[in-house]
């Protein structure tokens, strides 16, 4: 990848932005091949949300993320590579596609904000192929879109991408980024979460007497020694009287739940897949990796004096100690086998949500450099938390036992940078939004000691708390 000038200032006139991508158009007629041109432009603060609501088109898939606590989020949208493909090679295909985009990539502006330059956008499903009822998402896609903007604190972006070659209109081109720049000049806010519950009679959990015999028939599999832990997954189907606003649930997620990542998907055909996941899958920056084992749950208690017996018994419960070990060691076993030495970085300790609470230990390692970000993702997705163990027959235990098509739940998602780092997480507490219609997901990990009316208790709770934040 090519990077000229990363001055701020570089373009403060459409005359200089103009003359900047005429000299890309010169680089491109030199190498007789198009160039990618990313240019990062400085923008005042802003809510990318609420600049996603303004720069999104419907018949174009969009990706957003955000995590409050953080201060950091992410829209983008208008696809300008894209790639989509299936099978086994998915990870590895992905990663060619991002590392070969690159080679003819321009980049310009000013590259020393926080998500500055080119970034690709990536959601996998969570079984490499999808059989079952319509198939909404590929099993990998992954995008540079023609839009980015995205905000670090006080510090936000525009990241315009396109492509130059012999052929480009440059005044229309230098029309299109003027434009979208000027126009998120002026700070915007997204449109208040509701305050209050829209009418709206929340349907039944159907089908519970399926899936505690799921957990009976898994839990006589593991006494069995067939199985070590299965995650399944239950879904709430639900009709609204008018399509969701994305826009309202998205901001309702983000404040209800500021340690979770808040994220949605959309395919451009009407379908998007949206939540607020609280498993970090992957975090890699400057060769440096975070991950989270995330497993065993509890509800929250009614009182703080309640909500600390609660906390303590999860802490000592040999069960949920049990189905948390198991993640955490797959986890660094498979960390070790690429050449990596982990580092667990904390005691296992809760994370606290409004209405669940969970155990969770931090892992770190240095990862060397001839290692992408998407090898390692191939080695950790699914993990026990979303799967179960052993991983190589889990899968199969998960469709005889689910009726659904899982699509993107508790699958990967996130982003890569041009310089290799990037973040993902996995699409649990989520909903898969078509016009009316709405699934919700939520998952429970079966161990030995689990209980089918406790796991049932788990997924109503996780699923009800959703549907409230969406509606």
């Amino acid at each position: 990848m090519t990077v000229t000038s990363s001055s701020a200032n570089l373009f403060q006139d459409r005359r200089s932005l103009h003359e900047f991508l005429a000299s890309c158009r010169t680089i491109a007629l030199e190498k007789e091949h198009a160039q990618v041109v990313s240019l990062s432009l400085e923008l005042p603060t802003l809510d990318p949300l609420a600049a996603l609501s303004v720069l999104q088109q419907p018949d174009h898939p969009y990706f957003y993320w955000e995590k409050q606590s953080q201060g950091t989020a992410i829209a983008a949208t208008e696809p300008l590579l894209h790639l989509q493909v299936d099978g086994a090679q998915r990870f590895t295909q992905s990663q060619h596609f991002i590392c070969t985009s690159l080679v003819d990539t321009v980049s310009s502006g000013a590259l020393h904000l926080p998500f500055a330059g080119p970034h690709f956008f990536c959601s996998f499903t969570f079984f490499e192929q999808t059989h079952r009822e319509n198939r909404f998402f590929p099993a990998a896609s992954v995008f540079l879109p023609r839009w980015q903007v995205a905000c670090d604190q006080d510090q936000a972006v525009l990241v315009a991408n396109a492509i130059v070659d012999a052929d480009t209109p440059l005044e229309k081109l230098t029309r299109e980024i003027w434009k979208r720049w000027q126009l998120l000049q002026t700070p915007r806010r997204c449109p208040s979460p509701r305050t209050h519950s829209s009418h709206f009679t929340y349907p039944l959990l159907t089908q519970s007497e399926a899936f505690t015999g799921a957990v009976t028939d898994i839990l006589a599999d593991i006494r069995a020694d067939r199985l070590q832990k299965l995650v399944l997954a239950h879904t709430l189907d639900v009709k609204t009287p008018q399509p969701l606003d994305l826009c309202h649930s998205l901001g309702t997620l983000r404040d209800r739940y500021p340690e979770c990542y808040v994220f949605a998907v959309s395919n451009g055909q009407g379908q998007s897949f949206i939540g607020a996941s609280p498993e970090r899958l992957i975090e890699l920056r400057d060769h440096h990796l975070v991950t989270d084992a995330l497993a065993g749950s509890a509800p929250r208690g009614h009182s703080q004096q309640d909500d600390q017996v609660l906390g303590n018994q999860l802490l000592g419960s040999k069960k949920d100690g049990h189905e948390h070990r198991v993640v955490l060691d797959f986890i660094c076993d498979s960390l070790w086998n690429l050449g990596i030495t982990p580092q667990v970085a904390s005691l296992p300790h809760l994370l606290q949500l409004p209405n669940i609470q969970h155990l969770r230990t931090l892992i770190t390692a240095e990862v060397p450099s001839h290692l992408h970000l998407l090898e390692i993702l191939a080695a950790l997705h699914p993990t026990p938390a979303v799967a179960g163990m052993p991983r190589t027959i889990a899968p199969q235990y998960i469709h005889r036992h689910e009726a659904f098509e899982r699509h993107l739940y508790a699958a990967p998602l996130g982003w890569i940078d041009h310089q290799g780092n990037g973040e993902f997480t996995v699409g649990i507490r989520s909903a898969l939004i078509n016009g009316f219609q709405a699934r919700l997901y939520a998952g429970a990990g079966i161990v030995a000691g689990s209980d089918p009316q406790r796991e049932l208790a788990e997924i109503q709770l996780k699923l009800h708390t959703l549907l409230e934040a969406l509606l």
